[in-house]
């Protein structure tokens, strides 16, 4: 049996002229990007302090780029990794902040808060061999049988990660709006096609134990972590967004295996941690 078709068809256009004025501005994201939510008469407008204004119009599969500097990386970097994972879900897309990576077939979600080391073990995976679909937001699509499609290439790093991870300086290049973080790309990125989702491993990265420790996870405690790691489209909208992304959060935890990964914070463990991740995929 073929994979479903885990995608939604929008048509990009980049402009340079004026970008429309939202008509309410919704809600605004803190951070780096300085993004913004806004209404544009039955449109959204997203906008980014670092550069571009994106107007996206889902009756017509659309979304209209205005930027100011379209020859820089920023205002791309804010459509690829912020404004796409989010248009998916206007499409029934279910999109949660992680990083995920695959090999052999299979797809593996990492999950943790601040610190838990998801970016800097995706950059070790990466430069062993696996796809990296996404280091920040990933996107599932159909929670019954789910499958991840990827939504960046790259995973970005700090310099301390850099350093330790031994990452050749060709291929990082520094992050728009980052001082010190760069974007490593391995190279090899999968065909862009549904990868299944095989787990949902909650990442804890501890300075005080020797060896990775790995255990299963019941679904119900899989839900309670997945569900703080989710992506909200419209914040504003806090009741309707959170009851349909319980809804497939709960289908996606019950169908797919969930573990918690404890593992030491030094990088000489994290070839110990891909061998246990190998080792769910050959389950």
């Amino acid at each position: 049996m073929g994979l479903p078709p885990a995608k939604a068809d929008v048509a990009l256009t980049v402009e340079t002229g004026p970008a429309p004025r939202a008509d309410h501005i919704l809600f605004g994201w803190g951070g780096r990007y300085g993004l913004t939510l806004g209404s544009c008469g039955s449109d959204w407008l997203m906008a980014s302090a670092l550069d571009g204004a994106f107007l996206i119009e889902p009756g017509r599969h659309r979304v209209r780029c205005f930027v100011e500097r379209p020859n820089e990386p920023a205002w791309l970097d804010v459509l690829v990794r912020r404004v796409l994972p989010r248009v998916a879900m206007l499409y029934g897309a279910t999109a949660v902040h992680a990083a995920t990576a695959a090999i052999d077939g299979g797809a593996l979600m990492l999950l943790g808060g601040s610190g838990a080391g998801k970016s800097t073990l995706s950059a070790s995976l990466g430069a062993n061999g696996w796809d990296i679909l996404s280091d920040d937001i990933s996107i599932i699509w159909e929670p019954g049988a789910p499958v991840v499609t990827p939504s960046t290439t790259g995973v970005c790093v700090w310099e301390d990660s850099r350093v330790g991870l031994e990452l050749p300086d060709p291929l990082c290049v520094p992050m728009p709006g980052y001082e010190g973080k760069v974007r490593f790309a391995p190279g090899g990125e999968q065909d862009g096609g549904a990868v299944p989702l095989k787990a949902l491993i909650f990442l804890a990265r501890l300075p005080n134990i020797e060896m990775p420790e790995l255990r299963p996870l019941p679904a119900g405690e899989g839900l309670i972590r997945a569900s703080r790691q989710r992506i909200r489209f419209n914040p504003a909208d806090a009741n309707r967004e959170t009851v349909d992304t319980f809804g497939r959060l709960g289908e996606i935890a019950r169908v797919t295996p969930c573990y918690g990964l404890r593992y030491p914070a030094d990088y000489g463990a994290l070839p110990q941690v891909a061998e246990l991740l190998r080792g769910i995929l050959r389950a």
